[in-house]
C-alpha cells in the first residue's frame, strides 16, 4: 500500500469516527440557535407572507434543544430536541423551495437539515448505547 491510500485511508477512517463518536452537543446548540434566532429572521425577511407556524415551532423547537442541551442533562430530552429540530428543518426547507427561496444564501438552510439529521442519528447512537 503507497503512502497515498494509507493517508487517504486514516482520513476516511478518522471521518467515520468523527461521524458516529464524536460529540453532537456544540452542533445541536448550533441548530437551536439557528431556529430560535435566524429562522424567525429569515422568515420575516424573506418570505412575502409569514409563516407563523412554522416561524413559532422554530423558537419552540429553539428553546427547548437549548433547554435539552444545556440545563436538561437527559438524553431523552435530547433525543426528542433533535427529532424537532430536524422536523423544522425539513419544514424550512420544503417552504423555501415551495416559494422559490432555496438559493443563493438560502441554501445554508440544507447544511442546517444535513447537520439536523446527523444530529439525530448521533444522539439515537448514543440513546442505543447507553441503554445496552
Amino acid at each position: 500500500m503507497d503512502t497515498g491510500q494509507r493517508h487517504n485511508n486514516r482520513g476516511l477512517k478518522k471521518a467515520k469516527n468523527l461521524f458516529w463518536y464524536s460529540d453532537s452537543e456544540p452542533n445541536e446548540v448550533l441548530i437551536a440557535f439557528c431556529h430560535l434566532v435566524c429562522l424567525p429572521l429569515a422568515i420575516t425577511y424573506d418570505f412575502k407572507d409569514a409563516h407563523w407556524a412554522l416561524m413559532f415551532f422554530g423558537i419552540a423547537s429553539g428553546a427547548f434543544q437549548l433547554w435539552a442541551v444545556l440545563w436538561s442533562n437527559c438524553l431523552r430530552y435530547r433525543l426528542l430536541a433533535v427529532q424537532a429540530a430536524t422536523l423544522i428543518a425539513i419544514s424550512t426547507c420544503v417552504n423555501m423551495y415551495m416559494e422559490d427561496l432555496l438559493q443563493g444564501s438560502n441554501t445554508g438552510w440544507i447544511i442546517i437539515l444535513i447537520f439536523a439529521i446527523w444530529n439525530t442519528i448521533r444522539v439515537v447512537k448514543e440513546k442505543i448505547e447507553k441503554s445496552v
